[in-house]
Order: structure tokens, then C-alpha cells, then sequence
């Protein structure tokens, strides 16, 4: 198969609205992600949505963002496609299934996820769909995040609905249909970082209307609670989930630059008494212990 001038393999993973498939560029002899959404977003306004949000994170530059190459529209079969960069690594849901992560590992990749966050929301792009499947982490340990405005081009699929993104890491104002800013990513990438850390999801629940529910009106349960953490994680917590924007960490400068300090944060671990050093027997040594004893 093909689209454009990009050659196209094996699926490596499957969405809601799209599905990303392992290309080639043959041009420069390149290996590429190359991620395909479905006919519907190729017609009318959805179309102009598509190429508008495409320019836009195209634009985007920075180490922690997966970098989009190229994007287009295969006529032949209506397929709009993103050209992205190929990153080994893994999606972070799925190491989350493997069980928690050590504080400063967490504290460190979501303090990185937070200065590209930054980077995009003072270019006036909001991700809109922050969750463990659209953090990747490389195999030398790095965070790549994908996906950015991606909620909103998918928007056709849900008759314009408010509740875009994946449920488990909604922010309220998403949920009552209101404005979304810098905010609303911090609140969805606190959610992530209380998984990452706890095992379990803040406003988890077994319906839609119960997440819903549990997101607008629940007390969060503090990470203290579930796992030794120190207080300082538990704050931040509460900065990025708190329910009101206004009260909410204002960007994600300002998260990165509280997480690090617990990213560096080491363990304490007393070490073994060291055997004191013994100085070297002289010749010299020798023949004065040889006359002590005469």
C-alpha cells in the first residue's frame, strides 16, 4: 500500500479514529510512522479541521515532541494521512502495565512532558487528549510526546461533543463543554503522573457517567495514601488536579520546574563500615619488630 509518495507496512498501533503503520520514504530512504485517519475526516469541514490543526503542530519544535514531517490526503481513497518521525520506544500505557515507577523516573518523564507541553500552549496549540498512550518513551529513556490536536481534527466522529479524549483524563471544564486552555493539559498530565506513581487512576469508575462524576465532584485520594511518597508530590498533585482552573498550575514551566527537584531526588541508603587501610610491612618495618624481640 501507499499513500503519497510513502510506502507503507506492518500496523504498530490502532486508535479510536486512525491507525499508525510503519512507512518508508523512498525519496531520501527514510523510515517513518505515518498515522491514518479514517475517509470521514477527508470531506467538508472536517477536511479543512484536518489540514488547519496538521499546519499548525507541524510548526511545532522540541526534543520531547514527536516531530510531524510532512501530511496529506490520498485522493484515491480519501485517507488523510500525518508523516511523523519513527521512534523506537514504547508507549508508556504500556509499561504502566508492568506496575508503578519509581518517583524520580516519574517525576523526571512527566517533568519533560510538561516543558513540551509549555513549548506548544505558548504557540497557542493545546494537546486536548494527554493519557499514557500518547506519551512514548525511547529506548535510551526519553520522552516523545504524539498526538497534539488530534481530539479536536477527530471531533466529526462525536457530533461535535465537548467530551473529546479518553475518559480516565478528562478535566471538569471538559466535561461541561467549556473553554480549554494550558490548564486543562496539566490537569490530564497530573492524572497520568498519579498513575504512573500510585498504580491507580484518580477518577477511575466502571461508566462513563461515573468518571464524569468522580472528576467534577470527588476528593482526591492523596498519593501519600498509597504509596510512601513525600509530601511535596502530594501538593503537586493537588495543584494540577484541583477542580477549578483558576486555582490549577497555570503552565507547564511551572510543573516541570517542581517535579525536578523530586526527579533528582535519591534514596538514602547507609553504607557498610569500611574496613580501615593497612599500611604496607617495610623491610625497615621488619628488622625493627626483629630487634623489639631480641
Amino acid at each position: 500500500m501507499q499513500v503519497g509518495r510513502y510506502q507503507l507496512f506492518e500496523t504498530l498501533g490502532v486508535g479510536a479514529s486512525s491507525r499508525v503503520v510503519r512507512g518508508f520514504d523512498p525519496m531520501i530512504g527514510r523510515q517513518l510512522a505515518i498515522k491514518l485517519f479514517r475517509p470521514e475526516l477527508a470531506i467538508g469541514e472536517a477536511r479543512e479541521r484536518f489540514l488547519r490543526e496538521a499546519r499548525v503542530v507541524g510548526q511545532l519544535t522540541h526534543p520531547n515532541v514527536i516531530t510531524l514531517h510532512d501530511m496529506g490526503i490520498e485522493e484515491s481513497t480519501q485517507t488523510p494521512y500525518l508523516v511523523m518521525e519513527f521512534i523506537d520506544g514504547t508507549p508508556l500505557d504500556r509499561l504502566l502495565e508492568k506496575g508503578t515507577l519509581p518517583l524520580p523516573r516519574a517525576c523526571a518523564w512527566i517533568a519533560h512532558a510538561a516543558e513540551a507541553l509549555d513549548v506548544a500552549h505558548t504557540r497557542g496549540v493545546i494537546h486536548g487528549d494527554v493519557k499514557p498512550a500518547n506519551i512514548l518513551i525511547t529506548t535510551d529513556g526519553k520522552v516523545k510526546l504524539t498526538d497534539f490536536g488530534m481530539a479536536r481534527v477527530a471531533k466529526r466522529d462525536t457530533g461535535d461533543s465537548p467530551l473529546l479524549g479518553t475518559p480516565a483524563y478528562w478535566c471538569p471544564e471538559q466535561i461541561m463543554g467549556r473553554p480549554q486552555d494550558a490548564r486543562s493539559d496539566i490537569f490530564s498530565l497530573g492524572v497520568v503522573l498519579y498513575e504512573m506513581v500510585t498504580g491507580t487512576r484518580p477518577f477511575e469508575a466502571d461508566s462513563l457517567q461515573g468518571v464524569c462524576n468522580r472528576v467534577l465532584s470527588s476528593t482526591v485520594t492523596m498519593p501519600s495514601q498509597l504509596q510512601p511518597v513525600p509530601a511535596s508530590f502530594d501538593e503537586i498533585i493537588a495543584a494540577c488536579l484541583t477542580k477549578n482552573p483558576e486555582a490549577r498550575l497555570s503552565s507547564g514551566e511551572e510543573l516541570a520546574q517542581r517535579l525536578y527537584p523530586l526527579a533528582r531526588h535519591k534514596i538514602v541508603v547507609s553504607a557498610a563500615p569500611q574496613a580501615k587501610a593497612v599500611a604496607p610491612v617495610t623491610l625497615r618495618d621488619r628488622a625493627s619488630r626483629l630487634l623489639r624481640s631480641a
